[in-house]
């Protein structure tokens, strides 16, 4: 079971995995809905600022998505012409479920409650807010958190993408590497050029 879980690429047929990971994004973006957060680009949750509809943040996610799985399908066909577009779908569906565990912390009261206490602190320039040993180590804890379930997500991504691509030099772990670096800038990049809604 734990070498499932560590590898589900090779274990679970493509169509079952297909269908977990687009409820799995649909699921999730109505959390994101529920709890004011918005997906801005692939490697980001940002909650507060502008109340996006449904539809707005489905938009984003799906856009952050479908550039990832654009650019590792190119890159899954250099390095193995028979890498299917299914199984590359996949991949980046099924990581991103780590990607979303973070929202967890959404529903935890005294993590909110801390959080926002920071945020008005900084707000208003007062900052002994975070002398506060109880609310620092909130904070910590919610950083591990987050910095956990995202190199999850990373994690899944190289291990799903080794897994369909049948991927093995460190030439093309680089351009791995290289190709998600280059996601998370584009869809950072176009944040700020492109609108938000639709």
């Amino acid at each position: 079971m734990i070498k499932k879980l560590l590898n589900p690429f090779a274990y679970f047929n493509d169509k079952i995995l297909l269908i977990i990971g687009i409820l799995a994004h649909i699921f999730f973006t109505y959390i994101a809905k529920l709890t004011n957060s918005n997906f801005p680009d692939f490697l980001s949750i940002k909650k507060g600022g502008i109340n996006f509809t449904f539809l707005d943040l489905l938009y984003q996610n799906t856009r952050n998505i479908a550039i990832a799985i654009l650019c590792l399908f190119i890159l899954g066909k250099i390095i193995n012409k028979r890498t299917r577009f299914i199984d590359i779908v996949n991949v980046v569906l099924i990581s991103r479920i780590a990607y979303y565990i973070v929202f967890i912390t959404n529903f935890i009261p005294i993590i909110n409650n801390k959080l926002d206490k920071v945020t008005a602190g900084v707000m208003s320039n007062n900052l002994a807010v975070l002398q506060e040993s109880s609310t620092m180590i909130v904070i910590v804890i919610v950083a591990f958190i987050a910095i956990f379930f995202i190199c999850l997500m990373f994690y899944y991504l190289y291990i799903g993408f080794k897994t369909v691509t049948n991927l093995k030099t460190i030439p093309q772990t680089f351009a791995f590497i290289a190709t998600i670096l280059f996601i998370i800038i584009s869809t950072t990049i176009l944040t700020l050029l492109i609108p938000q809604t639709i």
